[in-house]
C-alpha cells in the first residue's frame, strides 16, 4: 500500500497555499504561448503552443514534429481533444491532424492523418469538441463542421467559432461571431431576453457552460453569472467596473475556476478568490492526479497542486524557525519546544510562547513529555529539567541530583516516575529524588541520548556507544554486528504489534530481538518513529517517511525487494528536509495531523487527506545513445558489432510528483545485482557481451509502492563475423581438419621419406650395378678376349701370344683401377680430369686397338661442331659413361666397320650422337628395352633420365644403329646465360624413335 492525496487541489485551503510550478522554453517547452492542454489515457500531457505540439511526462518535454500538406513543419496548435477511441486530434492553423492512439508513446509522423475542412480561414481550427455520442465538432474561422466518415459537414457557415460546450441534454452551446447559439441537433434554440438579464450586448457573451449540478454559467464582459433553477445569480463585482470573465473550467472534483484579463480565480461561494493574478490565461485543464494546468499567453505552462505539508514559522507566531521538539497532549493541545526560543503552545489558530520571563530560565528546549497527571516535563540544553503545571515552572538540575544539565530525552514510566537521558548519564526520578546510572552501572557511555520503556515495562537506553537494556539494577549492552560510534541521534520505539526498534541517523533501523540488533534497513537516515492506524512514520535527515505496517514487516524478509515507503520533502512543501533532533521531534494529534520539527519551521501533514493506493508506475525506456548517436528507444535495441558505449535513458509518467519515482535497473548477464538509478535516469554500459540481454527496469510509484515485475527491454549485441557461432564452429572444424590434414601430411611425408630412402637404396644398388657393368665387367670381358686370343696364338706364334698376354695383364690392371675408382665414386662422384672430347677420343682409340682376331677391325672417328663449352662435372661423368657403354657395345657386338661419334655444342642444347654400320639391334630387344640377362641398354636410359637428358635410339638390322643424347643448355653447360635455376637431376619424359 502507498499514500496519495485524495484531492491534489483542495478547495478548502487558501489559494495562496497552493504550490505553483512554471515551465517555460528554458525547460524544453516549444513556446511560452500555450493554447491547449489535454491528457491522454496513457498518462502523457499534451500541450499545444504557438510553436507546435509538446508531449510531457512530468520531467521532460518532447516536441512532436508533424508536417502535412499545406502546413509548415511546426505550426500553431490551437486546440486538442482525445477521441473516444483514444486517438489524439489536433487543431492547427493549417488543418486537422489525427495521431493514432498506438503511436502516442512512440510518435511516428508517417502515421499521422491530415484533414482539411476547407481553404484559407476554413482550415484554421479554433476549437474541437467530442459530443457524448462520439461525434467530432470542429470550429474554424469560417464556420462549424461536423466530422464523420472522413468528411466534413457544414453546420454553421460563415461564422467564426470560438467555443463549443455540451449541455446535460446534449445541446451544443456555441459561441461564435454571430453570438451565442444553442443547437438541438440542427435546430437553433432561442434565448430571448438572456442578454438583457445579463446586462450585456450580443458580443459580450464569451462562454456558456453547464456544470455537473445543472447550473449554467455565463462568462461575460460584465463578469461572471450563473443560472440556477431559472434565476440568474451574479458574482460581485459585476457590471460597470466589474472585470470581464472569459472562460470557466470545472475540474474533475467539480470545483469551478474562471479566468479573466487579470488572471485566474477560484470560485469560493459567491466570491472570486485570486489564484494566479496578473497572468493572461489561454487554457486550463486538470490531470487524473488532480493537478491543475494553466496555459498562459507568454508566461509558459503552470502547474497548480495542493501543498501536502504546511510549514509554520516565525511569521505564524513561533518565536523562531528552529523548533526542536513537539508533543501532542491528551487534552489535544500541541506543545512545541524551540531552540533557544522557549516553549510554545498552539490552540489551532495561533501560538502562545513561554520564556524566561515566565519562569523557564533556559529557553533552549530539546525534550518534552507529559506526566501521569497531565503536567508537562521540559528538558533543556544546559538548563536541566523543568516541570510545568498550572502556568508555573519548577526547575530540577544537577544541584538537585540530576546526572547532567543537558537533557536529551524524557520517558514517563508506568508508575509515574521519570527516566531522564542526559549528557552525563541516566537519571531515574522518583518523588523528586534521583538515582543516577553511569558506565559503572553497565552503560556503554555516559552520553545518553534516548530512553524508552516498552509495553512489558523494560527500560531501554540509547547511548553514543550503542543500546543498553536494564537487567535488575544494572545495564547490559545489546549486541550489534556493527559498531556504533558517536551517532548524531539514537531513538527507540515500538510498532502496533510491540516490536521494538532502534534508530540511528547514520546507520538506519534495527529490530531488537532478545539481546540482539537485527538489521532492518541501513539505507535510510532515520531519527525517530511514531505510529498511526496501519502506518509507521519516521523522521530523518532527508525528510519524512511513511511505511505501511504490512509493507514494513514484509521488507524485513531479507529478499531482493526494495522497501515500499512514501517520502515527503521539499516537493511536498517542506522548506527543508532536515528534521530536528529533539525528543520527540514528531507527534500525531487527535485530529489526525502529523507535526514534525525541522530546521526551517514546524511541518504539519493532515493525515485525513491521505489515502492508500498501489497503482503501478508507468515507466518506459525513452531513448538510447550508441556511441555519440542518440535516438528513440523503440521496442528493442540492436547494437552493431564493436559497440563499446551504450546509454539507456529511462523515464516515467508522473505529472505531479516525478521526483518521488525511484528506479532500479539490471541487465541480465551483465549486472549481478539491481542498481539504484541516480537523477540522470541513465544506465551506462561498455562492452556488452554478445547475444540478447534483457534490460530490466522497475520503479515505485509516486507513493512509494514498487512494481517489482517492472518492464524488460531487449538489447542485442551483434557480433563480428569472427565472433559468430558458425564462424567459431567453422574455425573449430578448420582446426580439427588442419590437425587431421597435418597429421596425415606428416604420415605422408614420413612415408615419402621412407620411400625416398628406399628408392635411394635401390638407385644406389642400380648405380653400383651400372658401375660394375661399365667398369669391371667390361674390362674383364676385354681381358677375356685378349686371353682367348693369346691361347689361339700360343701354338703357332708364341711371341704374339706373349704380347696378347701382356695386354690382357694390362687390361686386368686397368680393371682393378676402374674397380677402385668405382668404389671411390660410391663415396664421392667425381668427373674425369679432361673434357668430354678428349675422353671420347681416347676411349674410341683404345677400343679400336683392342679388336683381336678381326680381319677388318672397325674404324673410329670423332667430330666436334660448335664452340666448345665446359660441361658440368657430374653431368660430364654421366655423359662419358653413357658414351663408353654405347661405344663398347658397338666395337664388341655390332661387327661394324665404321663407328662415328659426333659432339655438337649448341646454344640451346648439348648433343652427342654415336652411329655405326653394324648388325643393328634386334627390334624385339629395342621394343622391350633390354636383352635378357644384359643391363647395358637399361643402364644407359637410367643415366639419361637421371641427368634430365633425352635419349633417342634408331636401329635397323644389317644397317646399323644410331644413338643421340640431347641435354638442354641450362643443364649441360657449367655457365649458361639462359640459366634461371639449377636442378641437376630433373625428370623429363623421353621419346624413343624406333
Amino acid at each position: 500500500m502507498a499514500t496519495r492525496f485524495a484531492r491534489a487541489v483542495d478547495p478548502t485551503q487558501p489559494a495562496i497555499s497552493y504550490m505553483r510550478t512554471t515551465f517555460t522554453v528554458e525547460d524544453g517547452l516549444s513556446s511560452n504561448v500555450v493554447n491547449a492542454i489535454v491528457q491522454t489515457r496513457d498518462g502523457f500531457l499534451w500541450i499545444g503552443t504557438d510553436a507546435g505540439l509538446n508531449r510531457f511526462n512530468g520531467r521532460r518535454f518532447t516536441p512532436i514534429y508533424f508536417r502535412g500538406p499545406k502546413s509548415t513543419p511546426q505550426g500553431i496548435v490551437s486546440a486538442l481533444a482525445e477521441g473516444p477511441d483514444g486517438d489524439l486530434w489536433i487543431g492547427t492553423s493549417a488543418g486537422l491532424v489525427r495521431i493514432p492512439r498506438l503511436t502516442l508513446d512512440r510518435f511516428d509522423r508517417s502515421l499521422s492523418v491530415f484533414y482539411h475542412p476547407g481553404a484559407a480561414i476554413s482550415d484554421e481550427i479554433t476549437c474541437l469538441h467530442f459530443s457524448r455520442n462520439g461525434a467530432l465538432w470542429v470550429g474554424t474561422g469560417a464556420g462549424l463542421y461536423r466530422f464523420g466518415g472522413n468528411r466534413f459537414e457544414t453546420v454553421i457557415p460563415r461564422a467564426s467559432i470560438s467555443r463549443i460546450e455540451e449541455s446535460a441534454d446534449g445541446h451544443l452551446l456555441i459561441i461564435s461571431s454571430q453570438g451565442f447559439i444553442e443547437l438541438n441537433g440542427t435546430r437553433v434554440v432561442n434565448h430571448p431576453g438572456l442578454l438583457d438579464q445579463l446586462g450585456i450586448h450580443s458580443d459580450g457573451l464569451y462562454h456558456v457552460f453547464q456544470d455537473r449540478q445543472g447550473a449554467v454559467w455565463f462568462c461575460t464582459s460584465a463578469g461572471l453569472a450563473r443560472r440556477v433553477n431559472g434565476s440568474i445569480e451574479r458574482f460581485r463585482p459585476y457590471g460597470v467596473g466589474g472585470r470581464g470573465v472569459y472562460r470557466l473550467y470545472e475540474d474533475p472534483q467539480g470545483n469551478p475556476w474562471v479566468w479573466s484579463s487579470t488572471g485566474i480565480f477560484r470560485v469560493a461561494g459567491t466570491k472570486l478568490e485570486p489564484l494566479v493574478p496578473g497572468i493572461a490565461i489561454r487554457a486550463t485543464s486538470a490531470d487524473r492526479e488532480g493537478n491543475l494546468w494553466i496555459g498562459t499567453n507568454g508566461e509558459g505552462l503552470m502547474r497548480i497542486k495542493d501543498r501536502p505539508i504546511r510549514i509554520f514559522t516565525k511569521a505564524d507566531g513561533l518565536p523562531n524557525n528552529i523548533p526542536m521538539t513537539v508533543l501532542s497532549k491528551r487534552d489535544g493541545s500541541l506543545w512545541v519546544g524551540n531552540n533557544c526560543g522557549g516553549l510554545s503552545v498552539f490552540n489551532g489558530k495561533s501560538f502562545r510562547t513561554y520564556g524566561e520571563n515566565d519562569g523557564l530560565s533556559n529557553s533552549c528546549v530539546w525534550a518534552l513529555a507529559e506526566g501521569k497527571s497531565g503536567e508537562l516535563w521540559v528538558g533543556t540544553w544546559y538548563g536541566g529539567l523543568f516541570r510545568f503545571a498550572d502556568g508555573h515552572f519548577v526547575h530540577f538540575g544537577s544541584r538537585q541530583g540530576l546526572a547532567g544539565d543537558v537533557v536529551r530525552a524524557i520517558a514517563i514510566a508506568r508508575d509515574g516516575s521519570l527516566w531522564i537521558a542526559t549528557e552525563g548519564g541516566l537519571s531515574h526520578m522518583v518523588n523528586g529524588q534521583f538515582r543516577n546510572y553511569t558506565t559503572t552501572d553497565g552503560l556503554s557511555s555516559n552520553r545518553v541520548v534516548s530512553v524508552y520503556q516498552d509495553r512489558r515495562g523494560g527500560i531501554w537506553v540509547g547511548t553514543s556507544r550503542g543500546v543498553n537494556r536494564m537487567t535488575g539494577d544494572r545495564f547490559a549492552p545489546v549486541l550489534s554486528a556493527h559498531e556504533i560510534f558517536d551517532p548524531r541521534y539514537i531513538s527507540l520505539g515500538e510498532d502496533s504489534s510491540g516490536d521494538l526498534y532502534a534508530l540511528s541517523a547514520p546507520k538506519g533501523i534495527d529490530r531488537i530481538e532478545g539481546n540482539q540488533l537485527v538489521a532492518v534497513n541501513h539505507d535510510l537516515d532515520l531519527l525517530s518513529m511514531v505510529t498511526s492506524p496501519g502506518a509507521l512514520w519516521f523522521t530523518g535527515g532527508n525528510g519524512i517517511f511513511r511505511f505501511s505496517e504490512a509493507a514494513f514487516r514484509q521488507n524485513q524478509g531479507g529478499q531482493d525487494i526494495p522497501p515500499d515507503y512514501a517520502w515527503f520533502g521539499r516537493t511536498d512543501g517542506m522548506a527543508s528536509t532536515q528534521c530536528s533532533i529533539g525528543t520527540p521531534n514528531m507527534a500525531v494529534g487527535p485530529d489526525h495531523k502529523l507535526w514534525v520539527c525541522t530546521v526551517h519551521g514546524l511541518a504539519m501533514l493532515d493525515l485525513s487527506h491521505v489515502r492508500f493506493d498501489s497503482a503501478k508506475p508507468s515507466i518506459f525506456v525513452e531513448e538510447v545513445t550508441v556511441g555519440r548517436e542518440r535516438h528513440d528507444a523503440g521496442s528493442a535495441l540492436v547494437l552493431p558489432p564493436g559497440t563499446h558505449h551504450v546509454e539507456l535513458r529511462f523515464n516515467s509518467i508522473s505529472l505531479g510528483w516525478p521526483e518521488k519515482i525511484r528506479f532500479q535497473y539490471r541487465m541480465d548477464g551483465v549486472d549481478p545485482v539491481w542498481l539504484e538509478a541516480d537523477n540522470s535516469l541513465t544506465a551506462v554500459y561498455t562492452n556488452i557481451p554478445l547475444g540478447t540481454h534483457a534490460f530490466k527496469l522497475r520503479a515505485c510509484n509516486s507513493d512509494g509502492v514498487w512494481d517489482v515485475s517492472g518492464i524488460s527491454f531487449p538489447v542485442t549485441q551483434k557480433p563480428y563475423f569472427y565472433q559468430t557461432g558458425w564462424f567459431r564452429l567453422a574455425a573449430v572444424m578448420t582446426f580439427v581438419l588442419t590437425l587431421t590434414g597435418g597429421y596425415r601430411l606428416r604420415l605422408h611425408k614420413m612415408r615419402s621419406q621412407m620411400n625416398e630412402r628406399f628408392n635411394e637404396r635401390i638407385e644406389e644398388r642400380t648405380r653400383i650395378a651400372r658401375e660394375l657393368h661399365d667398369t669391371l665387367l667390361q674390362s674383364f670381358h676385354g681381358s677375356m678376349f685378349r686371353m682367348q686370343a693369346a691361347r689361339n696364338l700360343l701354338p703357332r706364334r708364341p711371341e704374339d701370344a706373349g704380347e696378347e698376354l701382356d695386354g690382357a695383364i694390362a687390361r686386368a690392371e686397368q680393371a682393378i683401377d676402374e674397380g677402385r675408382n668405382a668404389i671411390q665414386g660410391l663415396r664421392c662422384e667425381g668427373a674425369p680430369a679432361s673434357d668430354i672430347t678428349q675422353l671420347l677420343r681416347a676411349m674410341g682409340q683404345e677400343l679400336a686397338a683392342s679388336q683381336p682376331g678381326r680381319h677388318d677391325p672397325a674404324a673410329f672417328r670423332l667430330t666436334v661442331e660448335g664452340e666448345r663449352q665446359a660441361l658440368r662435372p657430374l653431368l660430364q661423368d654421366e655423359v662419358y659413361r653413357i658414351a663408353r657403354e654405347v661405344l663398347t657395345n658397338a666395337f664388341q657386338h655390332a661387327r661394324a666397320c665404321q663407328i662415328e661419334a659426333e659432339i655438337r655444342y649448341d646454344s640451346r642444347a648439348f648433343r652427342l650422337r654415336i652411329r655405326d654400320d653394324g648388325a643393328g639391334i634386334d627390334p624385339r630387344v629395342l621394343k622391350q628395352g633390354k636383352r635378357a640377362g644384359h643391363w647395358g641398354l637399361p643402364g644407359i636410359r637410367e643415366r639419361a633420365d637421371q641427368i634430365g637428358a633425352r635419349l633417342d635410339v634408331w636401329s635397323e638390322t644389317e644397317v646399323g644403329t644410331e644413338m643421340q643424347l640431347t641435354i638442354p643448355a641450362s643443364l649441360a653447360y657449367f655457365k649458361s646465360d639462359s640459366v634461371n635455376g639449377f636442378t641437376l637431376f630433373r625428370k623429363k619424359r623421353n621419346t624413343h624413335v624406333l
